[in-house]
């Protein structure tokens, strides 16, 4: 009798641990197509750009055609670069902002106006499309789309900084002579100075956070992450510089070229 009760609680216990099993295999195969379907309905965008730039003063002097000290005067107005072949940039909107500048002191270059426009790209458009088109794993088509969903949306250049209107700035310039304004030689290309004729070099390079440049879109059911990855980052060797000093380095540099 106990033989028999013996055999009856082990066959139990052998169907409730077989059970068990199957439902765990079961819940992780479930949760395995969970994550690979969200994976599947993602995509990452990655954005790069290729640019000049400099941890010296000296390199800065050397970059730029006109080096001015002056203040900037609000934004004068909003433009598509893309629409100047000379950016090489078609079918695109990248939209540009022309700053007033007042110049007070030409530090290197040939006559410059006392009024100038200097031009700072501010970001760049991006069709995102979405579609039921079916794509196996190895690029190959299955399925053509018979349904299009495409969204327009802004990625802000991770260079630009919005310079504050009123405050003492040397800006390191090229011109384009043919639309009329100065655009940045490298960067990072401007220096602000305090009511004590403190510099501090601006540039978000100096403390790249990428993190803060990473965004996402979702067109239908489809998510996209945006990040934007910059590959060089600044050392900064002139904040905290006292303006004299800057000029008088930028004036010698410049003689000697």
């Amino acid at each position: 009798m106990y033989k028999h009760k013996a055999i009856k609680w082990s066959l139990c216990l052998l169907i409730f641990t077989f059970l068990l099993i199957i439902g765990k295999i079961i819940w992780l195969n479930i949760d395995i197509a969970e994550v690979s379907n969200v994976s599947s309905n993602s995509e990452t965008i990655v954005l790069s750009k290729t640019f000049k730039t400099t941890n010296h003063l000296s390199e800065m002097v050397e970059e730029a055609d006109v080096i001015v000290l002056g203040k900037y005067d609000g934004l004068h107005s909003k433009w598509n670069m893309a629409n100047n072949s000379s950016y090489e940039i078609q079918d695109e909107d990248v939209e540009g902002h022309l700053f007033n500048f007042h110049v007070k002191e030409i530090l290197k270059g040939d006559s410059v106006e006392d009024k100038i426009l200097i031009n700072h790209r501010y970001s760049e458009s991006l069709v995102l499309e979405e579609s039921n088109e079916v794509i196996d794993d190895n690029g190959i088509i299955l399925k053509g789309a018979t349904k299009v969903f495409t969204k327009k949306v802004k990625n802000k250049d991770p260079l630009y900084i919005k310079p504050k209107s009123g405050d003492t700035y040397m800006v390191f310039l090229k011109e384009n002579s043919k639309l009329g304004h100065f655009y940045p030689a490298l960067e990072p290309f401007m220096i602000q100075f305090d009511l004590r004729d403190i510099a501090q070099l601006k540039s978000n390079l100096i403390d790249w956070d990428k993190n803060k440049y990473k965004f996402e879109v979702k067109v239908k059911e489809k998510t996209f992450y945006i990040e934007n990855e910059i590959d060089s980052t600044i050392k900064d060797n002139i904040s905290g510089k006292k303006l004299k000093d800057i000029k008088d380095f930028v004036k010698r540099s410049s003689k000697m070229k």
